[in-house]
């Protein structure tokens, strides 16, 4: 990998910057089938590796075009990149120099490539991301119904939250015969679901989202999520240590997974009081039950053990 050329590349609703750091060359091609297509005809699948920002769906058909012709690809943390470009001294921002930077962050940190997902992964994060959209209008729809005061607008209001509340429960469905049909996904589901706490959408977001879960250490993966504490320190001042980043539909999954382990999950339960009484914050004692929840389900998964399985031990790597 080491060898490969980097390409980075700045994604928008409407175009693409491309920066070839072999050639030093800039192009713009139009974000769409015909304009990503001719673009990734002109890669080198066995010499190169592209770098790009996660956009929230903008980059989805670059992707997916560049995992069909085999092409390395590496979507990275739009913060990682800015925090790179101002270590480097670059203020400025456009799409041009967005590229350019993008290019040498791939050159430098050498990101690991993604796994192209297969066809039931893809649907299964697609499931995902459209359970949390009707979750978020579902809420939003009620509360708009308690502010409202007109009767005919309540009405509707009403109406569109019956709307949200069917279309869940058919992609709870879907989610459910997904995860029944592909063995793989099958097993996992299997493992996680025995944990206390960890429900069906619990078990999907984690498969989706987080779809490194049982190839990492504790530490890892407890930073990926963002429910690590992040040290501080300079000299002898020791700052205090926060969690930070990570991806926030796994946090926000765990954390109601979390709530509900302090009551009905012994193990949890245990831990969640043991730092209540030694003065910690709720808030942070409820954090701790997070870290230690995915910590556990990623060894539950590495080593194929449900919750039940006495042999089941927290990763000490």
């Amino acid at each position: 990998m080491k060898d490969k050329n980097v390409i980075g590349i700045d994604v928008a609703k409407a175009k693409l910057d491309v920066f070839d750091s072999k050639t030093g060359r800039h192009t713009v091609v139009a974000n769409t089938p015909e304009g990503v297509d001719a673009l990734v005809r002109g890669v080198a699948p066995a010499k190169t590796l592209v770098v790009l920002e996660a956009t929230g769906g903008y980059e989805g058909l670059l992707v997916e075009a560049l995992e069909r012709r085999g092409v390395d690809c590496a979507v990275v943390n739009p913060l990682h990149v800015r925090h790179f470009a101002r270590g480097c001294g670059m203020v400025e921002k456009n799409d041009k120099l967005d590229a350019r930077i993008i290019a040498r962050f791939g050159e430098v940190v050498r990101p690991e490539p993604r796994e192209a997902p297969s066809a039931s992964e893809a649907k299964l994060k697609a499931l995902v991301h459209r359970r949390d959209q009707a979750l978020a209008h579902l809420g939003a729809e009620r509360n708009r119904l308690q502010q409202t005061r007109d009767p005919e607008t309540a009405e509707m209001i009403r109406q569109g939250v019956a709307f949200y509340r069917a279309q869940i429960r058919e992609v709870d469905k879907r989610i459910a015969r997904v995860l029944e049909q592909c063995p793989q996904l099958a097993a996992k589901s299997r493992v996680l679901q025995s944990c206390p706490g960890v429900g069906v959408a619990t078990t999907a977001t984690l498969l989706a989202e987080l779809p490194e879960l049982g190839r990492l250490n504790r530490g890892q993966v407890a930073k990926l999520v963002g429910v690590a504490p992040i040290a501080k320190d300079s000299g002898q001042k020791q700052g205090q240590r926060k969690t930070y980043a990570g991806r926030s539909m796994v946090r926000k999954v765990l954390y109601m997974a979390a709530l509900v382990a302090t009551r009905y999950n012994a193990r949890m339960q245990a831990f969640y009081q043991r730092l209540l009484a030694k003065g910690k914050a709720k808030k942070s004692a409820l954090v701790a039950v997070m870290r230690k929840l995915v910590v556990t389900l990623n060894l539950m998964v590495r080593n194929n053990e449900t919750w039940s399985e006495p042999s089941l031990a927290i990763d000490k790597n």
